[in-house]
């Protein structure tokens, strides 16, 4: 059989499938899903590797694929490198796209910290935030928000269920052990009704731009799970990237590379209050590192994913040393907890 003719065979019998593990090696290699309840199978389409996705159970696996799809689209349209999409079967939910290998960003930036390389370091970060300025700012026009599946804007409603007391169940009682009390529940719902005070939140939110959610394909970079995208402000994906316990980047590096994503987004005719766009930073850097810290604790202890246990105390120092920040003084249950919290796992 001919390789194209042996790429339309695998992608019928996948198609008709409901599940791509009757697929068995060498027609199917199972690959890394992390975090996510999604499969993932590289295989030969036309003669090339591919990825066949198979969506996670349920109803909402099927709305997280539509989304997928029409997202992946839109943003490929707009000229931002993400994976191509070869095919889609709309009753299974099977994906085909393109296989990008398993270089994550975070693999490169690791080898280069390991050998002080730290020119390279800032310069693959500029890679990544040139493509997140161009992304969150093309990738806005034209998106249709019911290709969204998991919300439309994220909001403070957002912000306090699924990041500040995400932050709470899973880290704080599910893992420590320790009470919530209400003076830290207002405090975390003040905190995230400050969300609705960002005057622009019509950008591209990819909400997972961080070094794993990038990969690194002949020396370009390379976008992806960028399924869960909605409209949001600019700082939050900066932050994910930028304060990633996958990396742990020193402040000082950090702090150069946002100057740098400023400087991209002033050429890309986006003006820019620096002292408002701060503030909008530390709170939606706060806000995306307990996200970070619920999601470590719910997969390592609900889920029994380990991988994601070495970087729990790594987010747990980021989250210390932002509640050290000026804006962040009245938090005083919230620091409190934190300071004891990290002296306890250290």
């Amino acid at each position: 059989m001919t390789e194209k003719g042996e790429g339309r065979r695998q992608m019928g019998y996948i198609m008709r499938c409901n599940q791509v593990l009757t697929l068995k090696p060498p027609l199917a290699i199972p690959l890394s899903s992390d975090g996510s309840d999604r499969r993932f199978f590289k295989i030969q389409w036309k003669g090339k590797p591919a990825v066949a996705i198979e969506p996670s159970p349920g109803d909402i696996g099927i709305s997280e694929t539509y989304s997928y799809v029409a997202i992946g689209n839109h943003l490929a349209r707009a000229g931002i490198p993400v994976p191509k999409i070869y095919d889609f079967n709309k009753d299974t939910g099977i994906i085909l796209a393109e296989y990008l290998g398993d270089r994550h960003l975070q693999t490169e930036i690791l080898v280069l910290i390991s050998q002080s390389k730290w020119s390279q370091v800032k310069g693959l970060y500029q890679q990544a935030l040139s493509l997140l300025a161009r992304m969150q700012v093309w990738g806005c026009r034209g998106l249709n928000r019911g290709w969204c599946y998991d919300s439309e804007y994220y909001d403070s409603k957002l912000a306090k269920e699924r990041e500040a007391f995400y932050f709470l169940r899973s880290f704080v009682e599910d893992l420590m052990g320790c009470s919530k009390t209400p003076e830290l529940e207002d405090e975390l719902t003040r905190l995230a009704l400050q969300v609705d005070l960002i005057d622009n939140k019509e950008y591209f939110l990819h909400r997972d731009f961080q070094s794993r959610n990038i990969l690194v394909r002949n020396g370009a970079l390379r976008i992806i799970d960028f399924q869960g995208g909605r409209l949001g402000p600019l700082g939050y994906d900066v932050a994910a990237l930028l304060l990633d316990p996958y990396v742990a980047l020193p402040k000082y590096i950090w702090s150069e590379l946002l100057q740098f994503y400023l400087d991209e987004l002033d050429s890309l005719n986006i003006a820019l209050d620096k002292a408002v766009f701060e503030k909008e930073f530390y709170l939606l850097a706060l806000l995306r590192t307990m996200q970070a810290l619920g999601a470590y604790s719910y997969l390592y202890l609900k889920k029994g994913k380990v991988f994601f246990k070495p970087y729990i105390f790594p987010a747990l120092s980021n989250l210390k040393a932002l509640l050290a920040h000026k804006n962040f003084e009245k938090l005083d249950n919230l620091r409190l907890l934190v300071a004891d919290l990290h002296n306890l796992i250290k």
